[in-house]
């Protein structure tokens, strides 16, 4: 039987956010993103890009570089499709050749849906890097068309598809902007490139998602890595058969939520873990956590096991908006307390704080504050401010 706070704590735990931070080196870095399976890209802005905090969350200040030398010097990370566009460890790399090979069956077709263009044009996008080395979307020729990401002129999208399905990876990144070459050109040779049976493949999603949520059920799976990004192939009962069998082969455990009828799934090795968390804590500190972040990945486990409802704000109107363009979840200890607006104002050398929102029943104490403050101070330095500034609306909405 297991509590809903040791399964809460277990995840926090597993995801390394409940961690003491000091010096961060790169190795650091590579087993932060190892132990989490991987790490979303995002390319919004306003703070800083979300891969770069979701590991700042873990280890506090680091080297950003460090995450960009481990994909584009060190080899140890590549650039694929996961829970979305993600970080994965290159060792991982044969257990996403199947969704690949399902993505370089579609291509041809899906490029004509997308562009209404003569599919011969990946091959033409594929001969230039194949004579030229790494390009970018700039080296092609066209203008880029209006809209939504999936309106890109038809190089580009050329490009992605060509990336999906494995024939190119990302060799580097220039201003974010990607460069891409022959996959066996970026591809260390130390790579088991060997395609894995289908259960071998079901089963490490399995259980990288066990070995990064602590206790699961079948469906966390399915959102952790997400199906559609996988081409994961299992519904949620054939998940459960899965675990059934690897249950029966000594790898994991059973364990029903206390009061109620919910299975959770967790490995063998975290029994320990999740029964201690029952009564022992200790971790008190507070991070602020961004929506990509793989924490706040299933949105419906975060509300299960937090109370909490996530509201990414981003893709809507202002007006549909209540928590600003862009906040952060405030967890303190085991809790997710309250959100916050932070914007960087660069060209002053600011954090700042432009609202906070406190969850219903919360009451501040003057250590929260105090912790609240010096992690502040921390993502301000992280990204290159010398001070952190409140609005008068946000420090109103702050005051007990």
């Amino acid at each position: 039987m297991l509590s809903k706070t040791a399964v809460r704590r277990l995840m926090l735990l597993k995801q390394g956010v409940a961690s003491t931070q000091g010096h961060a080196d790169k190795d650091h870095v590579f087993r932060a993103v190892d132990g989490l399976g991987c790490i979303q890209i995002d390319t919004i802005n306003v703070l800083e890009r979300a891969q770069y905090l979701t590991l700042w969350a873990r280890l506090g200040p680091y080297d950003k570089g460090h995450l960009d030398q481990l994909a584009y010097r060190d080899r140890l990370l590549f650039e694929h499709w996961a829970h979305a566009a993600s970080y994965i460890p290159t060792r991982d790399y044969r257990y996403y050749v199947r969704s690949m090979e399902e993505r370089s069956r579609e291509m041809e077709a899906r490029f004509s849906r997308r562009t209404g263009k003569d599919p011969d044009l990946i091959d033409a996008v594929l001969a230039r890097i194949r004579d030229e080395g790494p390009l970018g979307s700039s080296d092609f020729e066209g203008p880029k068309r209006r809209g939504s990401w999936w309106n890109w002129k038809p190089a580009k999208t050329a490009l992605e598809l060509l990336l999906g399905a494995g024939t190119l990876l990302v060799h580097h990144r220039n201003n974010f902007q990607r460069y891409y070459d022959l996959a066996e050109n970026v591809l260390p040779s130390w790579v088991d490139a060997s395609p894995p049976t289908d259960d071998e493949r079901v089963d490490f999603f399995i259980l990288r998602t066990l070995g990064a949520l602590g206790a699961v059920k079948a469906g966390d799976i399915r959102e952790y890595y997400q199906h559609w990004s996988v081409k994961l192939g299992r519904t949620i009962k054939q998940l459960e058969d899965s675990l059934r069998r690897l249950n029966s082969e000594g790898e994991m455990e059973t364990a029903k939520l206390e009061g109620g009828k919910t299975e959770y799934h967790l490995l063998a090795s975290h029994i320990e873990d999740a029964q201690r968390l029952q009564g022992d804590w200790g971790f008190d500190s507070v991070r602020l956590i961004n929506y990509f972040d793989n924490l706040m990945w299933n949105r419906g486990r975060v509300h299960t096991l937090f109370g909490f409802q996530p509201k990414l704000e981003v893709y809507l109107p202002q007006d549909q908006r209540t928590y600003g363009y862009y906040h952060l979840p405030i967890l303190y200890g085991d809790r997710l307390v309250a959100r916050l607006e932070p914007k960087m104002m660069r060209s002053e050398g600011t954090l700042l704080v432009r609202g906070y929102w406190p969850e219903e029943g919360f009451k501040p104490t003057e250590e929260y504050q105090n912790k609240l403050e010096e992690t502040l101070g921390s993502l301000a330095r992280f990204n290159g401010a010398d001070r952190v500034e409140w609005t008068a609306q946000a420090t109103s909405s702050a005051s007990p």
